[in-house]
């Protein structure tokens, strides 16, 4: 049985002071012409989300031939600066990070999709007493949202769909847990984010104006770092872990009370939290298909006319359909 290391780093510590991982390259290779992985140490990017729950309550991992490393993130646009810079392997982020990764020229590759079984990722919420009933009665007013992240590509979804724009509204760019303080002490009018954040907004009164279709379909990505990819033992040790992660999540949606109650162990989150969240974060991962290449060209056209990136992004450029084979 392989150990599970689990490291609980901050995301600028990662990047600062994580060195190179070629030492742990696997060269050899099996008898049977596959990769030797019994060198492999996957660098494993993590937020609050319950992968390293669900990975442990099933024990998806115990048999894996190589090693995995956790570092936990607070959102997914660290994740994917840090996969760019090799400084992790692999990681899971929302729709809208690897745009923008894409758009600074990080170096890494979207392997496979994750989708969310409501299809619905993200919300905008208000005070329960707010004047403001839908996405149009925003305009003029300040919006908490993590900047680059998937909470940010449905906030301006939900803009256009509604006649308004970017410059409509005041974006205060915050990460997840500050935007959720600054919403709950009443120092902006709207709060964009996903759950468990969502949940915890609304058990503190507040109220969801939209969320959902047809501004995000609750689509997700494994991202991996292009230099790990080019290592043959990563890449295989990459392709299985994704594997296994694809069981555990069909585990944990037909499981979520036991999935809920691991997340909440792993995280510090309330139990009452967690068991919601897992209701209406059950995922399937699932290929990278022409419909879902096309929707996230829509959503990095969308950016680009917004203005909210240096450069135009064609997204197939980042994808990388080979490395995931999902068995059935």
């Amino acid at each position: 049985m392989r150990k599970l290391i689990t490291l609980l780093v901050l995301a600028a510590a990662v990047l600062a002071g994580c060195g190179s991982d070629d030492d742990n390259q696997a060269t050899a290779a099996a008898g049977d012409g596959k990769p030797d992985l019994s060198g492999v140490t996957l660098r494993v990017g993590v937020q609050k989300d319950g992968i390293r729950a669900v990975l442990e309550r099933t024990g998806a991992l115990e048999d894996a031939p190589y090693d995995v490393e956790f570092s936990v993130f607070q959102f997914g646009p660290p994740l994917v600066e840090a996969a760019g810079a090799d400084k992790i392997d692999l990681a899971w982020v929302g729709s809208t990070p690897p745009i923008f990764g894409a758009a600074a020229g990080s170096d890494f590759k979207v392997i496979a999709a994750v989708k969310e079984r409501d299809s619905q990722e993200n919300s905008i919420l208000v005070k329960p007493d707010s004047p403001i009933r839908r996405v149009e009665d925003l305009k003029g007013r300040k919006v908490a949202v993590p900047k680059g992240s998937s909470a940010h590509g449905l906030l301006l979804n939900a803009l256009k769909r509604s006649g308004l724009g970017a410059g409509d509204i005041t974006p205060v760019f915050l990460a997840p847990a500050d935007a959720l303080a600054a919403f709950s002490a009443g120092k902006v009018d709207a709060l964009t984010i996903w759950d468990p954040f969502t949940l915890q907004a609304i058990a503190d009164g507040a109220r969801v104006i939209t969320g959902g279709e047809p501004d995000e379909a609750g689509l997700g990505f494994e991202i991996a770092s292009a230099k790990a990819l080019e290592d043959e033992a990563k890449r295989a040790a990459i392709a299985d872990y994704v594997q296994r992660l694809s069981k555990a999540w069909q585990w944990a949606g037909e499981h979520p009370d036991e999935w809920g109650d691991a997340w909440a162990k792993d995280s510090g989150l309330p139990k009452e939290i967690t068991r919601k969240a897992a209701r209406v974060k059950a995922s399937d991962i699932v290929p990278l298909d022409d419909a879902i290449v096309d929707r996230q060209q829509k959503l990095a056209d969308l950016l680009t006319e917004e203005k909210v990136l240096p450069s135009p992004v064609k997204f197939e450029d980042i994808v990388d359909r080979d490395v995931v084979h999902l068995e059935g």
